[in-house]
């Protein structure tokens, strides 16, 4: 046997002998609590990391959040010259369905939770940020145990999504009695890429943060509007305005969430004000767009056909109610 293969075996007898070391002296409970924060710091420490090496400084700050909206190509002729100048293509993309807080087993949060801060994800087109959720301090958002999930905002364009390291980055706090008080409930960056198919996943001493996604093959974007087209919105209304694909038929998108405390809003034209707008669609798919209301069900459903450009126009009649909501949906190629 050669040195070397000599000082590999050696190698490997050492540390044999230590595992079986460490077997017949397990840790003190002081040790595991030790190891418990030397990783929690080396978590939370993820995120200034990420800041500290960020490599695109001279380009555009750290903190920039992306400029570029969705509907950008929903005007184009994608039978002319402007589909091969901007090299239009249905694209895989990131689709983010859910962002909720799970509490551990004897952790002292109490509930509700009044969480404030950002969830945003960086893709390859221009790796600012794109926000999920975002709420300041005078703005939190109260969660229960009985519905922990943060209400998203976006993404607020489609996320595009490679065999290249892209990012999902978390900066959330619980709000205090006072600023002093505030402390972080998760704080964290890792990376996602195509083919990621688990949830993400974050564990502190709190909570586990979990974000339930899923990846769209070769998709088109879809941004939908809403609004009361015949009918009144009924009073005191507490549901769910959903989107779904044919193909992901079972995980509901929510696009606005009607709790106890919230009141239907709507824009000077008479638009819904959507919590969250853009959906991601397989390019031979189809967008459903329906109401679902608690304690009965859904109401009421429409179906759209993926498209590579324009508007498409739909009604749907909600016959509890004797309501017709206009659904517009505009589609564009990345």
């Amino acid at each position: 046997m050669s040195a070397a293969s000599l000082a590999k075996a050696e190698r490997r007898w050492r540390m044999s002998q230590e595992f079986m070391k460490m077997l017949a002296t397990p840790p003190t409970e002081e040790q595991l609590q030790q190891r418990e924060k030397e990783r929690e710091k080396f978590l939370s420490e993820t995120w200034e990391r990420f800041r500290d090496n960020w490599l695109y400084g001279s380009i555009f700050p750290f903190d920039a959040v992306t400029e570029i909206p969705s509907m950008r190509f929903t005007d184009t002729d994608v039978k002319g010259p402007d589909y091969y100048d901007y090299n239009l293509a249905a694209r895989d993309t990131l689709q983010i369905v859910s962002v909720q807080v799970k509490p551990l087993d004897g952790s002292r949060l109490q509930w509700p939770l009044d969480v404030y801060g950002f969830v945003a994800v960086r893709d390859i087109v221009d790796r600012k940020r794109i926000m999920v959720f975002n709420r300041q301090r005078e703005d939190c958002q109260s969660i229960s145990k009985q519905d922990p999930y943060l209400r998203l905002t976006g993404p607020t364009r489609g996320v595009i999504i490679n065999n290249d390291n892209s990012h999902l980055e978390v900066v959330l706090k619980k709000k205090g009695l006072t600023e002093s008080e505030d402390e972080y409930l998760s704080k964290f960056v890792t990376c996602y890429s195509l083919g990621c198919v688990h949830p993400i996943q974050y564990t502190n001493k709190l909570c586990t943060l979990e974000v339930q996604h899923y990846t769209v093959r070769r998709s088109v974007e879809a941004t939908v509007s809403v609004r009361v087209f015949q009918g009144q919105w009924p009073q005191g209304f507490r549901g769910v305005l959903n989107a779904t694909t044919d193909d992901k038929n079972e995980i509901p998108i929510a696009l606005l969430d009607l709790n106890d405390d919230d009141e239907l809003a709507v824009d000077d034209d008479g638009f819904i004000k959507l919590s969250r707008r853009v959906v991601c669609v397989e390019h031979d798919d189809r967008l459903g767009v329906s109401l679902f209301e608690n304690g009965v069900g859904d109401l009421g459903a429409v179906w759209i056909a993926a498209e590579k450009s324009r508007r498409a126009t739909n009604y749907m009649y909600v016959k509890k109610f004797d309501l017709w909501l206009e659904v517009i949906v505009a589609w564009s190629l990345f």
